[in-house]
């Protein structure tokens, strides 16, 4: 290791640099503010270290202007480096948007954050955030981002080497398993314990996959490090991609072009949203949280108290508060204790894929189905502005555990 990567070297070089950075900023800024009745400039950091986030950041961030309408003679410059998916970062870069620019540079993203402390009190910085409740940019599924000819061969290919020909059909299932994080940022094991609570087991998604697998299609496990292979099915069209096969260009490109997706409530959940892919969350936590669009389908968590009889009825987390007043999606709430999460029934997983595919096949949901929808949507979706153009709970899980979604009367 060279003495420029030595920590200590690193740490006094940052001691520094930020001083002098953030000075020549406070220099920049009169230059910015002279400019800015003429061409306004804007800056910002990718969140390029999380697959979710380089997702749907950029993506809602561009929705948005595009359906609010450009602001004229203004210019972003988005900086970030270490991409979790370096295909994806560079689709962010190549694409055409006037007066957009995401920028690949070590350097560039440091400076960004020496002078955070000083933009974001002005008008210059760009935060790129999103709520994950933005269900009206999300109603026209045409995707921002494209592939080229060279890159739709490359993904044929790729389809080819697992058995998968042109004309086949496959879905992508994801089971979140905490490996990943450990593997990427082993030092923050503290804050991985916290979010285990999202992981699920990898046998809970093969009832839904046989079933894929028995009406034409292949099932791929999708995802990044797991920490375990796909056990041998013996049934050659369930494939272990994530385990075998993975790579960054193919993670795009399946997310891209797959039937559907099943998620675990995770990152990767944001892949085939952006390419305008159903999902199908089969982990999904907290209940009162719809997904994107009416073409998902929503399996929520069963929830539990410490001294388990019957799973807890929405309706009674509600009233006691759980994930209550929030303001926009949270995984972790100051409710969060109050209740255990049940892992996801496979049966569940199973009954909502034959949801997916039915709806895909065009087949409409039963009147009752779609009255539980609209009762669950009331009563535990109506805090959200759109709720009403966002995705519904599968209809089987809803007939299922009517009991828990719609409050009985109780007889004295």
């Amino acid at each position: 290791m060279s003495l420029l990567n030595s920590k200590p070297v690193k740490v006094m070089l940052r001691g520094i640099l930020a001083p002098l950075s953030q000075l020549f900023i406070i220099c920049l800024l009169p230059f910015l503010y002279t400019a800015e009745p003429f061409y306004r400039i804007r800056f910002g950091t990718v969140y390029s270290q999380r697959i979710g986030h380089l997702a749907i950041n950029a993506d809602t961030f561009l929705r948005r202007l595009k359906a609010e309408g450009w602001p004229p003679r203004t210019h972003y410059f988005f900086f970030g480096f270490d991409a979790s998916n370096q295909q994806l970062f560079e689709m962010w870069q190549r694409l055409q948007v006037p007066g957009f620019r995401m920028i690949e540079s070590k350097w560039g993203t440091r400076l960004m954050f020496a002078w955070r402390p000083i933009l974001t009190r002005t008008r210059f910085w760009e935060k790129h955030r999103m709520s994950n409740t933005e269900y009206a940019l999300y109603q026209d599924r045409t995707p921002l981002l494209s592939f080229t000819d060279q890159e739709m061969a490359r993904g044929r290919q790729g389809l080819a080497e697992m058995g998968i020909g042109p004309d086949d059909w496959f879905v992508c299932f994801h089971v979140r398993d905490g490996a990943y994080f450990r593997k990427w940022r082993p030092q923050y094991e503290y804050w991985w314990q916290k979010n285990d609570f999202r992981n699920t087991n990898l046998d809970t998604f093969l009832k839904a996959a046989e079933y894929i697998t028995s009406q034409g299609g292949f099932a791929l496990r999708f995802g990044a490090h797991p920490d375990s292979l796909l056990p041998d099915t013996g049934n050659n069209r369930i494939i272990d991609y994530a385990g075998s096969y993975r790579d960054d260009f193919m993670d795009i490109f399946l997310a891209a072009h797959c039937r559907f997706f099943i998620g675990s409530c995770s990152g990767p959940d944001m892949l085939p949203l952006i390419f305008g892919v159903p999902v199908l969350s089969a982990n999904h936590h907290p209940y009162n949280l719809p997904l994107y669009r009416e073409t998902d389908i929503a399996i929520p968590r069963l929830l539990m108290r410490e001294n388990p009889v019957d799973p807890v009825p929405f309706w009674e987390a509600q009233e006691e508060g759980f994930f209550t007043g929030w303001k926009e999606a949270v995984s972790h709430h100051s409710s969060q204790d109050l209740f255990e999460l049940l892992p996801p029934d496979p049966d569940d997983i199973l009954a909502g894929c034959k949801d997916m595919i039915d709806m895909l096949d065009g087949k409409p949901i039963d009147d009752e189905a779609k009255n539980l929808q609209d009762i669950y949507a009331s009563q535990y979706y109506s805090h959200i502005p759109d709720y009403k153009i966002a995705g519904n709970v599968a209809p089987s899980f809803l007939k299922k555990h009517q009991a828990l979604v719609e409050r009985q009367e109780r007889v004295s």
